[in-house]
């Protein structure tokens, strides 16, 4: 008997230590598998028509319905893909060959803001249904789920299905309306129960439909909100601190040498020399000069030399062209005294 762990034990600990299954044969679907054609071009994204009339919905269950502890598995993604969108739509046919993740977003998860999870990108206002990808002007956590069948318990029954894809804060459920909303704990956890749950039902006849909520208008939900972002940046914050705490008590010792030429002019008496000076990059209180006392007065040296070397040289030339052919009466009279 091997003492290590049964892979079926170790699945259930971690799911994404077996491949992803796969959700769906291609064999079985039919290049007609599509809903009533209401539009002229059929977008594979959302799964509609587009170019038509966009008011109306599907009142038909969907076919496929993912199974977040049967159907996660590793991919063939990299470290920043996206989650799969038919993954979360229970019809991914690639299986482990995947190109992107078949698991639920995690928080720590990289997204920018102007995507969702999926990967697609979202646009500056919220469409007139509320429905698609999202703003990136806010972040939406509540989703508005219609076409409930109130019933008694019906606030355990949404929990019980839509708490599959992450944590839940709160639950309203409008029984006069047959709607609830529900918000999540993270943004992303959103995004994914919104399609998890498009067309699906709670274990009746119904057909849900779900959007994204519009802002509450109930002022009290607006401080709880702007008290939640407020803490989160303080939290966010707090970590950044914190880990640049540990980065200054563990400090790396490095050194780097610098090398300074002395110019290369020859003047009497000096002369040119290579001087290597050993830096250290720990942070120090004493700002260090890079060159020494002695070699700055010897630069001083030199370029002082070398000032008055070159204002005599120019005083001569100015004298000469400015004298031209003439000379001083001293040596007329030393010529004469010559000739005779």
């Amino acid at each position: 008997m091997s003492p290590t762990q049964p892979t079926n034990e170790l699945t259930k600990v971690d799911p994404m230590s077996k491949p992803a299954r796969l959700q769906v044969d291609p064999a079985t679907i039919p290049d007609s598998d599509k809903p009533p054609q209401s539009g002229t071009t059929f977008n594979i994204w959302f799964l509609k028509w587009s170019g038509g009339d966009s008011s109306t919905r599907s009142f038909t269950q969907s076919k496929f319905k993912v199974n977040i502890k049967r159907d996660s598995g590793y991919t063939k993604a990299q470290t920043r893909s996206p989650i799969c969108l038919f993954f979360a739509r229970g019809c991914c046919y690639r299986g482990k060959s995947c190109p992107y993740f078949h698991r639920l977003p995690l928080p720590t998860d990289y997204t920018p803001t102007t995507q969702d999870c999926f990967g697609r990108d979202k646009t500056a206002e919220y469409r007139d249904d509320m429905d698609g990808v999202g703003s990136f002007n806010k972040v939406n956590r509540t989703l508005y789920v219609g076409g409930l069948y109130i019933k008694p318990g019906i606030e355990e029954v949404i929990t019980k299905f839509f708490s599959e894809f992450g944590d839940i804060e709160k639950i309203k459920v409008i029984h006069n309306k047959s709607c609830a909303f529900i918000t999540m704990r993270y943004e992303s956890s959103a995004q994914f129960a919104k399609e998890a749950m498009q067309n699906q039902s709670l274990g009746g006849q119904e057909v849900l439909y779900v959007r994204w909520a519009n802002e509450d208008p109930n002022p009290e939900a607006q401080r709880h909100e702007k008290r939640r972002l407020e803490e989160l940046a303080l939290e966010t914050v707090r970590n950044l601190l914190n880990s640049t705490t540990d980065q200054d008590s563990n400090p790396t010792k490095r050194t780097k040498t610098v090398t300074v030429e002395e110019p290369q002019e020859e003047v009497v008496g000096v002369e040119p020399s290579i001087k290597t000076i050993e830096a250290s990059e720990v942070p120090s209180n004493e700002s260090k000069p890079i060159l020494s006392n002695s070699t700055l007065k010897k630069v001083a040296k030199i370029r002082n030399t070398l000032t008055v070397h070159k204002e005599i040289k120019s005083t001569n030339e100015n004298l000469s062209t400015v004298l031209g052919g003439y000379s001083s009466d001293e040596d007329d009279e030393e010529e004469q005294d010559g000739d005779k």
